[in-house]
Formats: C-alpha cells, structure tokens, sequence
C-alpha cells in the first residue's frame, strides 16, 4: 500500500517506581539503567513523545541520535496527591476505592480524570498526525491504550489492553485522512524492544 499512513506508539522503559508498582504519572524519574534494547534509527527523520524524562531517555536508548520533540500534552495521566504511592498505601482511602470502581468519573485528588488525559492526548495526537509523516511517539500506558482502544482494529476496553514497558504498537491506515476522521487503523503489530525485559 504506497499511501500507507503508519503511525508507531512506544512505551517508556521502565523506572524505578514502576518496578515498585508506585503510580508515577507525572512524576519524573528516570528509566532503570543497564537495560539491553534494540536499535531502531534506520531513515528515521524525527521521534514525537512525552516530555518527561523517562521517555527521553528512551528515545534516545533506541533511536540514538534522531530528534526528539518533546509534547507535554502526551503526558501520563495525573495521578496528583497519589503520585509515588502504591496500592497497599491507598487501598483504605475511601475516594480511591470510589477511583478504582470508576476511573472515569474520579478524579484523584489534585490530579486529572481519564477523560481530561484522553482529551489532551488526543488533541496531541491529531496535531502530530497533522505535523509529521509516519511518525513515532514515545509515550505512557495510559495514552497508548487510549489509542489503541480507539483507533485499533480489535476493540477492546481501556484496561484489557496490555502495554508493556518497551513495547511498540505500529498502526497502518490507508492514508492520513483516515487517521484525522478517527477511523480505525486497517492493521496493527507488535514488538517488544527490551532485550533483558525485567517487568
């Protein structure tokens, strides 16, 4: 398909507060050292992403030297006054529990709702589509799996996604303007990048 619109989704390596099962939405801590990926820059003009560190830095472990911008918008959700808490440390507070029964409708405190990041997401997402060719966005799992449970070819809900740390979702559409009518991609892949995965 020579008109083949392709856009690549990547998740972040991981941290330190993922390996502890900390919620670190816009946290900003670095990604575990010593991790073995592959190397992706063939031909590749630009990478799009979040601007917190730990996707930086996983832009530049697996495309090296290629550009990156950095798009605030493309942030994980907020988790707000329970960043770099765990679930065994919030599991007895009475609005968290509201928050895992209806993450949608919830919001945590000082934070965002779901709807807010895929709002935002979605605008970044557009705006990029708009702006580059074939582009790759190294991002969080919250937005990935927004993405996928909206433009995906299988439907599936928000959380029965799984989004591996170093994971790599390609999404094909036969052209931009599918993309930009919020249409469903035609076909989609997936690749683990992590040599040494330890999540």
């Amino acid at each position: 398909m020579a008109d083949a619109f392709i856009i690549t989704l990547i998740r972040h390596l991981p941290t330190q507060g993922n390996r502890e099962k900390k919620y670190i939405g816009w946290t900003d801590e670095p990604i575990i050292s010593g991790i073995k990926t592959k190397f992706l820059s063939q031909e590749m003009k630009q990478v799009i992403g979040s601007d917190l560190l730990r996707c930086r830095q996983t832009a530049k472990q697996i495309f090296k030297e290629v550009p990156y911008f950095p798009n605030r918008q493309l942030r994980e959700c907020s988790f707000g006054d329970w960043e770099e808490k765990t679930y065994n440390e919030l599991k007895e507070v009475p609005l968290y529990k509201e928050w895992l029964n209806d993450f949608r409708a919830v919001v945590p405190p000082n934070g965002e709702s779901l709807v807010d990041m895929e709002e935002r997401v979605l605008q970044a997402f557009y705006d990029v589509v708009k702006d580059f060719e074939q582009p790759i966005m190294v991002t969080h799992g919250g937005p990935i799996r927004f993405l996928l449970t909206k433009f995906a070819p299988i439907e599936k809900n928000f959380w029965d996604w799984e989004v591996p740390h170093g994971s790599s979702y390609k999404l094909q559409w036969a052209d931009k303007k599918d993309v930009l009518e919020g249409k469903r991609c035609t076909s989609f892949s997936v690749e683990h990048l992590m040599e040494n995965e330890r999540m």
